[in-house]
């Protein structure tokens, strides 16, 4: 067990953990970070994690606040999109790629990923989102890997089929499909990061049919082949 001393960091930042996992203590609050965990720290915020697992890797993206002001974006705003958008990880992992990739496109590339995660958490955010779609969040995570329908999504949120069809790309910025394999993907992360399954193995954990659709869904949501992806 290893535990840091308590410090800050100048620039607000997200954090992404692959591989391991901690207790990070801050002011007023303690949390369990697991893999495939990711998390919002203030700047000026302190904090002290103690790590339990090792080896224990994360990513680390500090944001500067001239990018902030010069775009008119708050810190919280910030928070917000990584507490409520399911893109947020995925985002990360595709700047974090471009990082990697370090050509004439890169700098740009993130700056553009970065505001696409931000101003879309904003403008998800300030809708006022009904009942039934918050509902709709929690049967769709908790049930990520069941086949559901139309009519039982209708039953279960007590809204008429039309309804949900009209409005879903409105409330959860993408398709019924394009959401529930991002669902899937995301429970993939810690599985390729921290199990010894094969890729197969995991496909078929996470709902796939086999293993290519899985990587082809993996990368093109992430930015990486899985392969590459378990090598961070």
């Amino acid at each position: 067990m290893y535990s840091s001393p308590l410090h800050y960091h100048e620039n607000p930042h997200i954090s992404l953990l692959l591989q391991g996992g901690h207790s990070e203590k801050r002011i007023n609050a303690e949390f369990e970070r697991l893999p495939g965990d990711i998390f919002f720290c203030h700047g000026g915020e302190a904090h002290q994690f103690i790590t339990k697992t090792f080896p224990s890797k994360n990513l680390n993206l500090e944001i500067d606040y001239q990018f902030l002001h010069q775009y008119g974006i708050d810190e919280n705003n910030v928070c917000d999109a990584v507490k409520e958008n399911l893109n947020t990880k995925f985002l990360i992992l595709k700047m974090y790629k471009e990082s990697v990739t370090q050509d004439d496109f890169s700098e740009t590339s993130i700056q553009v990923l970065m505001l696409s995660l931000i101003k879309d958490s904003i403008k998800f955010n300030n809708k006022s989102k009904p009942k039934w779609a918050l509902l709709l969040v929690e049967i769709l995570n908790d049930r990520w890997n069941d086949h559901l329908t139309l009519n039982e999504l209708s039953n279960l949120t007590a809204v008429h089929p039309v309804t949900i069809s009209k409005y879903f790309t409105k409330y959860f910025t993408c398709t019924f499909g394009e959401y529930m394999r991002r669902l899937k993907i995301n429970r993939s992360i810690s599985l390729i990061k921290n199990s010894g399954l094969s890729l197969t193995e995991i496909s078929l954990e996470c709902g796939f049919t086999d293993q290519s659709h899985f990587i082809r869904t993996f990368k093109e949501i992430t930015g990486w082949l899985p392969g590459k992806f378990r090598q961070l």
